[in-house]
């Protein structure tokens, strides 16, 4: 008996050349199925954090940041509003009120984290809004930063002690850079304070200032609060307190007048939003470096060693400060190396990711890392597997999370994110999914994102269906002969994976390049599934840990044989599609009982 067994899934998508010369096992159309080495299985679904807003719109910012205790913060922006995540009440919280200006209800924010002797921050800022801080043990509170004297508007990042900033309204080339933080603090001691509650007096001195490091001290028992960097009071007599960062506001739980001892500082002087230099400059001062040779806006910059790679659309420059920050260079990098949009590159451990569609007749996906034969850092495509000339990154994101890199985009038709390209660093391979998403980030070991099409944040991989509905999806195999150049008639097939009890799986075969017939049906209740569970969330999904991670299901080994009635053929391609909600994959899948016959033309091809 003649079979052909396909049982590695290592290649993934392939694209870019015809489905009769891909390899077995790799997939000659996709959606929402992932590549996992030994098997291939449905995409997790997503599920909403908070109350659903309804209706149309964008997420156009999202950021996870940090106490200093390690609790994450997740971060939202839509039209004007800056918004957490409260996990008391499971819903968002709004950070004062249209926090934003009119003229940046349609902006894309950005976010940088900074932790340092004066607590752990963050920092907002658009093209038109910003910078805004917000000390992370008060979620709720903010400070506005923003002096036309000292800083400016765009986005940033934070780096080596200093703030970057680039895409300006009113240059959009330039690359510029704040104070390296000079840790200019202001120590009060002994300054009043009330019993039970009251405000620090450092603010009325200047609305831009933050405290820290506060200690009170109660006049008549001694007692000694002493914050923990976090925004709690602890008494040295068992009393406990609160104190805000931001506005100076304490409360104990103690009666009793005393005394405070605190540090405060202004972040707009010689700080981290302090982007002034003097003339003639000194190290350590602001800066602009010009990129202005025709490469396009100024997107983002990324660090790969000691180089910040600055991407505008057209070209992309590399930075390189010294330790003084005195004897910079400032040199283009690759002349037709750019990106579409200032969140369509990630900077990770392997190199910088990203998105490169300066010919627009075959975008390519682009690591830049060290050669392998030489000490340059070169910008090679990992997508060649892939035509994606029907794709449009104008808002292309990119994007880490474990073992894969994600870049999001859209189709040519759609006015909106809609596709999801996921590279797995292991296999080097991609897959493609239908999530729509226009911002992203890790929070609490998951992916979240920001839904391109209403104000939702969504979790992604979360249990086995997309908010209540069945998952859109198809895996088709390649085309192929088995490796028999006869005519030939199989009279059986053979497909063994795992299943949920709620899930079918539906399979399908094409016949030289015929109409796709369904030709069995795999329910999660039949009785060839082996009735033993085996748990499939956690370590087996997608990255190093748990993804989704918040539902579990049971899976059930199955075998499924099918008879099949198909005449003679020379190719064939198999489909799989997933119709109900749970979760299934395909672990191998075999033609077997191969009849052939004497080599001529399929009848549909004979004249």
């Amino acid at each position: 008996m003649r079979l052909k067994q396909v049982a590695n899934f290592i290649k993934g998508l392939i694209t870019s050349v015809e489905d009769y010369s891909i390899p077995d096992g790799a997939a000659s159309d996709s959606k929402n199925w992932l590549t996992k080495g030994d098997k291939i299985e449905l995409r997790g679904g997503y599920k909403v954090y908070g109350t659903e807003q309804s209706g149309t719109g964008s997420v156009d910012g999202l950021h996870t940041t940090f106490k200093s205790n390690g609790t994450q913060i997740l971060y939202r922006k839509r039209g004007r509003k800056l918004e957490y995540y409260d996990t008391i009440t499971e819903d968002w919280i709004e950070v004062g009120t249209n926090l934003f200006p009119v003229a940046a209800t349609s902006d894309e924010v950005s976010f940088a984290d900074y932790a340092s002797l004066a607590g752990n921050q963050m920092f907002i800022c658009s093209p038109n809004s910003g910078p805004y801080k917000i000390m992370t043990a008060n979620p709720g509170s903010y400070t506005d930063l923003t002096d036309s004297a000292k800083n400016f508007q765009g986005y940033i990042k934070i780096a080596n002690n200093r703030m970057t900033l680039r895409h300006r309204n009113k240059d959009k080339t330039g690359e510029y850079g704040s104070y390296i933080d000079a840790a200019a603090y202001t120590t009060v001691t002994a300054e009043a304070t009330t019993s039970l509650t009251g405000t620090l007096a450092f603010k009325g001195g200047g609305a831009v200032r933050t405290c820290f490091a506060v200690v009170i001290t109660i006049t008549a028992t001694s007692e000694v609060y002493t914050d923990d960097y976090n925004g709690v009071l602890t008494g040295s007599l068992g009393g406990t307190g609160t104190i805000n960062y931001t506005t100076g506001a304490y409360t104990l739980s103690n009666a009793g007048v005393g005394t405070a001892d605190y540090q405060w500082e202004n972040s707009n002087n010689t700080g981290i939003t302090d982007f002034t230099k003097s003339a003639p400059r000194t190290a350590g001062q602001g800066y602009v470096f010009r990129q202005d040779d025709g490469g396009g806006d100024n997107q983002m910059a990324h660090s790969y060693g000691v180089t910040e790679y600055c991407f505008h659309k057209l070209k992309t420059w590399a930075l390189t400060l010294t330790a003084t920050d005195t004897n910079a260079t400032n040199l283009i990098y690759r002349e037709n190396v750019g990106i579409p949009n200032w969140r369509a590159a990630v900077a990770t451990g392997d190199g910088i990711y990203l998105i490169d569609d300066l010919n627009e007749t075959d975008p390519k996906f682009r690591l830049i890392t060290l050669n392998n034969v030489s000490t340059q850092v070169i910008p090679d495509p990992i997508s060649n597997n892939l035509n994606l000339e029907d794709y449009r990154f104008d808002k292309g994101v990119s994007g880490e999370h474990g073992d894969i890199i994600f870049f999001e985009c859209r189709h040519k038709d759609s006015t909106f994110n809609n596709a999801t390209f996921v590279y797995d660093k292991a296999y080097r391979c991609f897959d493609r999914l239908d999530y729509a998403f226009s911002c992203a980030t890790r929070y609490n070991g998951a992916l979240v994102v920001g839904d391109s099409l209403s104000d939702n944040v969504l979790e992604l991989f979360s249990g086995f269906d997309d908010n209540g509905s069945t998952i859109d999806n198809f895996w088709d195999g390649n085309l192929t002969d088995h490796q028999i150049a006869e005519l030939k008639r199989t009279k059986r097939l053979w497909v063994r994976g795992e299943i949920a009890r709620g899930q079918i799986l539906k399979i399908y075969l094409a016949i030289d390049n015929g109409s796709f017939v369904l030709v069995g049906t795999q329910n999660g209740t039949d009785e060839n599934v082996d009735t033993t569970p085996r748990p499939i969330i956690g370590s087996d999904s997608i990255g190093s840990g748990t993804l989704g991670g918040t539902v579990t299901d049971n899976a059930y080994t199955y075998v499924k044989e099918i008879k099949l009635t198909q005449g003679k053929y020379g190719k064939v391609k198999i489909r799989f599609i997933a119709t109900d909600i749970g979760y299934v994959s395909v672990s191998e899948y075999t033609f077997a009982d191969i009849l052939t016959y004497p080599l001529k033309l399929p009848l549909k091809y004979r004249s």
